[in-house]
């Protein structure tokens, strides 16, 4: 998907910079090539939940230009210093228009990264603290850690981010925390490290059916 970014200007965002709020117009599509973007909505007791997490070689907001409204559903803001490539919509179309790779790749990761959407949600649904914090955990080793039996989470994290990322309290999270530290599954302060061994072994506990 690269080649689509090509002829883009390399952009640079700070830590902590909100690029889409929800209800904009999707006015650009962005590709990140290293960093960290969260998306997240605000409930209606004013506390944050993060949705999803795009990390390098993702393409934010696809879902939201390909639902057809054009509005942006979420708030995108960067959680570490972070650099992407932007394209219209229409400098888009105007790329695939005829090339059929490139119109194959899309259509693969849009397929990829809605099962990821879906998975996201299905846990945030699940009135079970302990499955919320581990289905997370083995999402960011997969978005955010490194390869190997023993992964190490790149970007740093909080209890309380942990607690957004779940919609659990401050507290909950950190008890289960600790007990996943006892079972020797989560180890480190805010870079958190995890046994994949160990974690992928209470996968199977986590299927969701609907």
């Amino acid at each position: 998907m690269e080649d689509l970014f090509a002829d883009s200007r390399l952009r640079k965002l700070p830590k902590g910079q909100i690029v889409i709020y929800e209800g904009d117009s999707v006015d650009h599509l962005y590709y990140i090539v290293n960093g960290f973007i969260k998306v997240y909505n605000i409930l209606s007791n004013g506390s944050e939940r993060t949705i999803f997490i795009y990390g390098p070689d993702d393409l934010f907001p696809f879902t939201s230009y390909l639902s057809g409204s054009g509005v942006a559903r979420y708030f995108y803001e960067s959680i570490a210093e972070t650099e992407v490539y932007s394209i219209s919509p229409k400098r888009l179309e105007q790329k695939v228009r005829g090339n059929f790779e490139i119109g194959e790749a899309l259509i693969q990761y849009s397929n990829s990264v809605s099962q990821q959407f879906i998975q996201r949600i299905d846990i945030l649904s699940v009135n079970d603290a302990r499955r919320k914090i581990i289905a997370l955990l083995a999402f960011l080793a997969t978005k955010t850690g490194n390869d190997g039996d023993i992964s190490t989470l790149s970007i740093p994290l909080t209890t309380q981010d942990i607690a957004n990322m779940c919609g659990l309290t401050r507290e909950t999270v950190s008890i289960q925390l600790a007990r996943l530290r006892r079972a020797g599954i989560v180890s480190g302060g805010r870079s958190l490290v995890i046994d994949t061994v160990k974690l992928n072994k209470l996968k199977p506990a986590l299927a969701i059916h609907t």
